[in-house]
This record gives structure tokens, C-alpha cells and sequence, in this order.
């Protein structure tokens, strides 16, 4: 039997020139958030990514009996939210590009155990956290500024995104990307949905895999917003399965690579979610829910350096958008 790999905080270490960034980051973010409803119209501050929400519904979580970590899990059944949305930074009507988000929230007693913010696309081509930091605080700021800033950023942005390439080349994310080509046309709810990163696993690493159990495609699939609630009101439950891959070895399974698909590691089930009821998406309640992965607990925390990004930009964006208009 293999041994994973454990935890050491030497996975996280950004330089004092990344800290310098994430400052700069911190502030775009809130300037954004700020100014986020004149930039989308609407009566509510949004979030900097993933603005729009198609959906969010309520079930539970129930773990594994033979997974053999679940006691990094408070109990063996969970309450579970799940958020629906789409990447733009902006909120999008009607048929949008099919880049979605699956926030999953789970929760034992009313208090957060984790938040695990997934995406349809298993891989991220920035490994450098500059180039990263850079491209991130552009795009917010290009929202915000007056015509010359608007190029200013918009050089920014297209040098960030120059910088990728070779990453994108690499041949396990062009399989991605033709995969992704095949079903970007399918139905919300019938994609497979994963971590952009690592999370901990009790002391061990591993990313995340969410896929939805046999799903009856409905009426307007490609408007999900309908969609989504058209499938709840019809077949009255969404179910899934979870699975993690762990982590053995940093060449194979490498956890500040982003752009390679994890070799020699295979998906372990880990429980499955089953959501029955759709609550109001746009009541403020529901806007104002936090899905920031660093209020997990312990052991499920983010790991990696493009991981600690999110930090200040999930707390950047949620004191933000709790701050009255």
C-alpha cells in the first residue's frame, strides 16, 4: 500500500513580493465589489467571480461508513447548500458561456465544516502567482477605470494571459480542453465538477471530484436558470457522488502544477449529496452567503500557493458586499 503524502506549510509559502501583490489584489477586489452594481445593474453589491446565480439548493450530505477517513467529518450526515453559477465576472441573462460553478457548502450544527467552491474545468493554467495576482487585480480594475485605464488593464490582462500558453499546450490540459469542447453544450446538472486546487484530507492531500448520479436532461438545458429549477420542480431531488484523489508523490500528483491532470491516482468515493429543496437565489440571505474554503475546518483546509489567493479575495469580496449600499 502506497503512503500519501502529508501536509507541510511549505506547500502555501508565497515571497514577500506575492504578499505585496495580494495587497493590491485585496483592494481592486473591493473596489469592484463596490462599484459591482452600476457594473452589472442590479440593486446589490455582487461578487468579483462567479456573479450570477442560477441556482441554489438545500439537502444533505451523508459519508461513506467504509471511507477510511470519515472522521475528519463531525457527523456521518451533513447539511448541504449548493450554489449554481456561472464564472463571469458580471451577471449574465439567458444563454451565457458554459463555464459553471458548483459551491458546495457543508455544515454540522449550523456551524461551516467546509466549503468547497467547484468548477466544470479540472485544470488552471497560472502556477505563477504574480502572473496571477497581476492578471486578477487587471480584470477588476478594468471594470472600474476610465478609457486609458481600461487599456492600461487591458495590456495587463493580455500579457497575463500570453504567459499561459505554454502551460495551455501542455498535452493533459489540451485533452481537457477537447474534452470540455465535447460536452460544453450538456445539461448544468450533468457535468462532473472539481477543485481548481488541493485541499487537506485530515494530514493528507488530495483534489475533489463531484458527479452527478444519472440526470434526465429537461427543456431549455441551455438556459440554466430555467433549467435548473424546470429539473427540481419534475423529478424533486439532484443527487451526487463525491470523490477525492490523494496525493503520494509531488511528481505525479503535483500540487502547485496546476495545468496537469494528477496521474497514477485513482478517484475514492467519498460520499454522496442529495438535495431536495431550491431555496430563493436572489433573497439577500442567499446573496451574502459566504463560500470561502479558508473558514473549513482544519483539516479540510485550501493547500497550495495559487489556493492562498483566494484568502483575501473571498474575505475582500464578502466584507464588501455585507457593507450597505
Amino acid at each position: 500500500m502506497r503512503k500519501k503524502l502529508t501536509y507541510t506549510p511549505e506547500l502555501d509559502a508565497l515571497s514577500t513580493e506575492e504578499h505585496a501583490l495580494l495587497s493590491k489584489l485585496d483592494l481592486s477586489v473591493r473596489k469592484f465589489v463596490r462599484e459591482s452594481p452600476a457594473i452589472s445593474n442590479v440593486p446589490y453589491r455582487t461578487r468579483d467571480a462567479h456573479a450570477t446565480t442560477y441556482a441554489i439548493l438545500k439537502g444533505k450530505f451523508v459519508v461513506n461508513e467504509n471511507f477510511s477517513e470519515h472522521g475528519v467529518f463531525p457527523s456521518k450526515v451533513m447539511d448541504a447548500l449548493l450554489r449554481i453559477s456561472n464564472a463571469n465576472m458580471k451577471i449574465v441573462k439567458g444563454k451565457s458561456l458554459p463555464a459553471y460553478g458548483f459551491s458546495l457548502k457543508l455544515e454540522h450544527m449550523g456551524q461551516t465544516t467546509a466549503n468547497f467552491p467547484l468548477v466544470n474545468f479540472p485544470l488552471f493554467p497560472f502556477n505563477n502567482v504574480k502572473t496571477f495576482l497581476k492578471l486578477f487585480t487587471a480584470l477588476n480594475e478594468f471594470f472600474c477605470a476610465k478609457p486609458l485605464g481600461k487599456i492600461r488593464n487591458a495590456v495587463t490582462i493580455c500579457t497575463s494571459v500570453i504567459k499561459t500558453i505554454p502551460r495551455i499546450l501542455h498535452p493533459s490540459f489540451l485533452k481537457n480542453i477537447r474534452l470540455f469542447m465535447k460536452r460544453k453544450d450538456d445539461f448544468v446538472l450533468s457535468q462532473s465538477y472539481y477543485s481548481i486546487g488541493v485541499y487537506r484530507l485530515g494530514n493528507h492531500l488530495v483534489k475533489i471530484k463531484l458527479v452527478p448520479d444519472a440526470v434526465q436532461v429537461v427543456e431549455d438545458a441551455h438556459y440554466p436558470e430555467i433549467s435548473v429549477a424546470e429539473y427540481m420542480v419534475r423529478y424533486g431531488r439532484f443527487t451526487a457522488q463525491v470523490f477525492v484523489q490523494y496525493a503520494y508523490d509531488l511528481e505525479q500528483q503535483p500540487v502547485n502544477e496546476l495545468h496537469r491532470e494528477w496521474q497514477d491516482s485513482p478517484f475514492i468515493p467519498v460520499g454522496a449529496l442529495v438535495f431536495t429543496s431550491v431555496l430563493r437565489k436572489n433573497a439577500p440571505a442567499q446573496e451574502l452567503l459566504s463560500f470561502n474554503p479558508f473558514e473549513n475546518t482544519e483539516e479540510l483546509q485550501p493547500v497550495g500557493r495559487i489556493q492562498q489567493l483566494r484568502k483575501n479575495a473571498y474575505r475582500a469580496s464578502f466584507e464588501t458586499r455585507n457593507t450597505p449600499l
